[in-house]
């Protein structure tokens, strides 16, 4: 049995115009099989919408398949949230989103999180706390489940926005701000902030040379931003105060997503072909959105079910498009750009990353399973021949040490 709780208003009567808060009776919630079932047995679940998952414009949540008798039982109402993630990007493109209207209409309530069966940590992770602090969620809310519980009374929001889904609705971006108002002082943007991937892992998939255009930014004045040595408040901070703010295409725009209207610009510098990560999410909150159209190629590899590692590839700049887009910013980054050392540069890291890739420890959803051919043969129409040897004596000698 299910009804609608419309007994709060929001800021700006935002609560009015989302959907309503579903509120369930008699839950069954059980660790989650996988981020796409996130474990709460919704009544006649096949009818339900907004309780339920989407991804990319459509719903993804499965029925979960619980055979087993609940351990204990809570009379006490909750929030359902979802699955307890440690990857930024789904936490905060997928997640966060339920959470500031369950919070407006029922924010004294203890917030459930399912954990996923895979997970065995049984801890929460920095990254994880760092949002729920942004949120201004004590810890002490927080639950998550570990065993089957039946839960007497659960609410739960719709997602106000989900991962490359349709333009945000203005209500749950008023609804956002409300919430983080007094993390923020009021400030005119101002500069230009790049976002890189250069400080990551090379499995984890980045620009080829990315570092060297990082140095030539820094040299022409450009605030840079690695995420990942930083904390979210610091994060947030510098993306508010960029009147120009420059992602390499990744998980680090998502915590864009924590933030709500800003005059600026946001610029994405694109890693795949046509990509237009997020656009629904960044437009409504800047000023003008661009997916820069950068995109040169890129090296793959591909899993056992012949899929793209899209994530893990290691893409290549259009070098002309990339000068032209800066130069609209007021940067002169080829004035100051040498060929030469961006492709030794350049080479330099597709050498690594083929290292990082056939590494006999590498994570089993990472591991290469096509023959050294298919990713070899990518190397001509890529103007790399001249590495496709030494490539190729990597991986030989990656796969003997596995032996």
């Amino acid at each position: 049995m299910t009804t609608d709780s419309a007994s709060s208003r929001g800021p700006n009567g935002a609560l009015d115009r989302l959907p309503p808060v579903q509120t369930f009776q008699n839950v069954l919630v059980s660790p989650a099989a996988n981020r796409d079932s996130p474990g709460a047995a919704w009544s006649q679940f096949d009818t339900q919408v907004h309780a339920r998952l989407f991804r990319r414009g459509r719903l993804v949540c499965k029925t979960p398949a619980l055979d087993v008798a609940p351990e204990e039982i809570r009379e006490d109402p909750v929030i359902f949230a979802s699955v307890y993630e440690d990857h930024f990007g789904h936490l905060t493109a997928e997640t966060v989103p339920r959470l500031p209207q369950s919070l407006a209409e029922h924010g004294d309530l203890p917030i459930i999180f399912t954990r996923m069966k895979s997970d065995t940590s049984n801890a929460r992770s920095r990254m994880f706390r760092s949002v729920m602090d942004w949120l201004h969620i004590p810890e002490n809310q927080i639950e998550i489940i570990e065993k089957p519980t039946l839960f007497r009374e659960v609410h739960v929001a719709a997602q106000g926005e989900h991962l490359d889904g349709p333009k945000t609705p203005p209500d749950y971006l008023e609804l956002l701000e409300h919430r983080i108002a007094a993390n923020l002082r009021p400030r005119t943007p101002r500069g230009v902030a790049f976002v890189t991937r250069a400080g990551l892992e090379h499995k984890m998939g980045a620009h080829a040379a990315e570092r060297y255009l990082v140095s030539c930014l820094r040299e022409l004045g450009v605030r840079i931003v690695y995420p990942e040595v930083l904390t979210l408040r610091e994060q947030m901070r510098i993306y508010a105060r960029a009147k120009h703010l420059v992602f390499s295409e990744g998980s680090a725009v998502h915590g864009r997503q924590l933030l709500g209207r800003i005059d600026q610009t946001i610029s994405i510098l694109r890693r795949r072909r046509q990509s237009n990560m997020a656009r629904g999410q960044m437009g409504p909150r800047c000023a003008a959105l661009t997916h820069v159209p950068c995109f040169g190629g890129a090296l793959h590899v591909t899993n056992r079910y012949g899929a793209k590692l899209h994530y893990a590839m290691k893409s290549f700049y259009q070098i002309d498009t990339l000068h032209a887009y800066f130069a609209e910013l007021g940067i002169g980054l080829a004035q100051i750009w040498r060929q030469d050392k961006y492709r030794q540069i350049r080479d330099q890291d597709v050498l690594n990353w083929v290292f990082a890739m056939y590494d006999p420890q590498i994570e089993p959803w990472l591991s290469p399973a096509n023959d050294d051919a298919y990713l070899l043969d990518q190397f001509g129409p890529l103007y790399l021949g001249h590495i496709r040897d030494q490539a190729a004596a990597i991986i030989k000698a990656r796969k003997v040490a596995q032996r």
